[in-house]
């Protein structure tokens, strides 16, 4: 009987996750609504999927999920050309996980943003900033590049 309740509960339990290599423990229906998102995401529904990442973060605020889902969201955002709320949703990302190995990215992104919206003293901030807080990473060498063409 209690191998039978054992099974039944399994699938409610917290399992071990890995996103972007970091590692966290999610409820199942943390990873579900995740995934919902992340479905939205690639089927261009960039609505829907800002959408379902900010009811994931307000749902589970200390969810292990929380860094890469405003990661995702400031990119539905971007793709519907929203660069307003990408930068916000990156930001968030930067405020609450400064260390986390989407914050390089999300910075390029927000530059990115500002030279969408014709902002290159904003970009070139950025970009500044970027290479001084993440210079051994990926965005910061492309931030460094942009800085040179900039000039």
């Amino acid at each position: 009987v209690l191998a039978a309740v054992d099974e039944r509960l399994r699938p409610l339990e917290p399992v071990t996750v890995k996103v972007d290599g970091v590692e966290f423990t999610a409820r199942p229906e943390e990873t579900q609504a995740f995934e919902a998102a992340m479905n939205a995401l690639r089927a261009s529904d960039f609505a829907r999927a800002a959408q379902l990442y900010e009811t994931l973060i307000t749902r589970f605020p200390n969810s292990g999920y929380v860094p890469v889902a405003l990661y995702w969201q400031g990119n539905a955002h971007y793709a519907a050309r929203n660069y307003q709320a990408a930068i916000a949703s990156y930001q968030r990302l930067i405020a609450k996980a400064p260390q986390h190995p989407r914050t390089p990215e999300a910075m390029l992104a927000i530059a990115n943003c500002h030279l969408e919206l014709k902002d290159a003293r904003a970009a070139r901030s950025v970009l500044q900033e970027l290479v001084k807080l993440h210079p051994e990473t990926e965005a910061g060498a492309t931030a460094r590049d942009r800085l040179a063409r900039m000039r």
